[in-house]
Formats: C-alpha cells, structure tokens, sequence
C-alpha cells in the first residue's frame, strides 16, 4: 500500500516519519522550508520513542506523487478547501483518504467531495512541532484512533488499520468515532482560543480562576452544541476534560504554537463550527461568541 503524507508539519511528519521507519512506501507533500529541508536533508524525528532519520520522497504538489493507495491528510482548517479540490482533482478513483485533523466539520467537506466510502474518520493524540525545517520534536502521546463516521468499522477501515498498525503507527479502530472525536473537540474549544489570547500553556492558565471559569464555560456550551447534534455528550464530561491537563504544565497548545509561528489559527473548525451549530439550533453560545470574535480581531485570517 503506497501511502501519501499530505501536509508534512507536526503531525505528517511524525507519522510518515514512524511509517517510513516501519518499512511503508510513503511520501510527502510539502511546501516551502518544510519541502526544500525535507529535499535536502530528509526527515530528523526527535521523539520520546525513539529517534530516527532519514532521506525521504518529497513533493510540492499531489499531481507530482507517485499513485496513491492512502491520503493520510495533515493539513489545518484553513487548507482544507485547497486541498480537497487537489484530491478531488488528483487522486485515484480507489485511494481512501484518512484525515488527521483538529475538528469536526472538515469530515462533511472530505465526503462531499469525494464519496462518504473514501473517507476513514480519525482523531489525533498528540504533542508535537516543528523544530525546524525537517525537524520534528515529539514530547507526548502519538496515537490514532480510526472508524467509519459516525460509528462502525468496516473491511476497508480495517484493512487500513491493520496495514498502518504492521508498519509502525499507533493505531486502533474505534466504532464510536464521531464521539471520540467530539471528545477530543471539547478539550480544544476550551484549552486552544485563551491560550492564544494569553500566551499562556496549559499548565500557567488552570490555576487562575478567572481563566479556569472560561475553559469550564467554554466546554460546557460545546457539550451542549454536541448534544444538540445528537451526540452523547454528558454534563460530567466538563470536569473530566478539564481533569485531562494533568501533566501538561508545560504544554503549549496548537493554536499557541500557530501564534508563536506566526501562522494562521484554526479559529473556524473550532469556533466558528460550533457557532454554526448554534445558528442550526437555535441554541445560545455567549463565551463561544465572544472568543471567537476576540480571535478574529487579535488574529485576522
């Protein structure tokens, strides 16, 4: 199975650079410093399990990839409509597309353009960065979890699985994929926008109370978005998130890394999703509002 790193930041890099190590025929698209150190240097993983390094095949566009029989996408929000007029254009007709993105909503833009069967929903656990060009720093975690949206898994999700799990990536199949996947969400509506506005990690705004008030606040109005989509999503799950950061005193979110780096926020698949959730419900999100307007101005796309 030939697979495809598109978008080879944090996240591309970590898990094509663990799948090339477990002998998968992978390649990256990559633009700018990214795809010129990759190019020349290769890909230098400096990971809690374990380092590696190595040449790797590099691309700046999918039209110039060898064929692919998996898209593991690794882009942010914003480039998500570019990218999906790339595959859509771009890809066989028989790859599937595996998305490792922060959010929700990118899953319905992907099955819209390309059929729900190509479409492998996943969810992320990760802490990693960027170094430098061609340089990927992993401190923490570096797990998937895979199904078929919004629940189940399928002879294709499992065959995937199975190959990306035989070549060195941490990865299991989920039959509640859509939940876990709002779990996940909750935990970064309330953590990534006021640690933006701060400057703050995760570990420097819990104990304010002020701050701690907010992030409650925060994932108690997604936990009720969610409940008006018909997610399972129960009241508890505002102090189990919070309950979460243990551990990450120093952690820096990845919206904060984004403004450390001076790239664009994921401010709409976190913030303003919900608020569309809200128009569609007629459900009131005040602090969901209010931060996401304080991004906007603090943060122009």
């Amino acid at each position: 199975m030939r697979v495809l790193i598109y978008g080879a930041g944090a996240v591309g890099g970590y898990f094509g650079a663990r799948l090339q190590e477990g002998g998968a025929d992978a390649t990256f698209v990559a633009r700018g410093n990214q795809l010129a150190a990759l190019r020349t240097h290769g890909i230098r993983l400096d990971s809690v399990n374990g380092a590696y390094k190595a040449p790797v095949r590099a691309v700046p566009r999918l039209a110039d990839a060898p064929p692919a029989d998996l898209v593991l996408l690794c882009v942010k929000g914003h480039d998500l409509r570019a990218a999906t007029i790339d595959l859509a254009a771009n890809l066989g007709p028989d790859a599937v597309v595996m998305p490792l993105m922060n959010g929700v909503g990118h899953l319905d833009t992907l099955r819209e353009a390309l059929g729900a069967g190509r479409v492998i929903a996943a969810t992320v656990f990760i802490g990693a960065r960027v170094a430098e060009p061609g340089v990927i720093r992993h401190s923490a975690a570096g797990f998937v979890r895979a199904g078929r949206d919004p629940d189940g898994v399928d002879p294709v999700v499992t065959r995937v699985v199975d190959f990306l799990d035989a070549h060195g990536m941490n990865i299991t199949t989920s039959r509640t994929i859509r939940l876990d996947m709002w779990k996940k969400l909750l935990w970064n509506v309330g953590f990534n926008g006021p640690s933006a506005l701060t400057g703050a990690t995760v570990g420097a705004m819990t104990p304010l109370p002020g701050i701690a008030w907010l992030i409650r606040g925060l994932i108690a109005e997604a936990v009720r978005a969610g409940q008006a989509e018909g997610m399972a999503l129960d009241d508890a799950l505002v102090e189990k998130t919070c309950a979460q950061t243990q551990g990450l005193d120093d952690f820096k979110t990845s919206m904060l890394q984004d403004v450390e780096a001076g790239r664009p926020i994921e401010n709409e698949p976190f913030y303003g999703y919900l608020l569309t959730l809200a128009g569609r419900h007629h459900i009131a999100l005040p602090l969901t509002r209010m931060l996401h307007d304080a991004l906007a101005l603090r943060f122009p796309a």
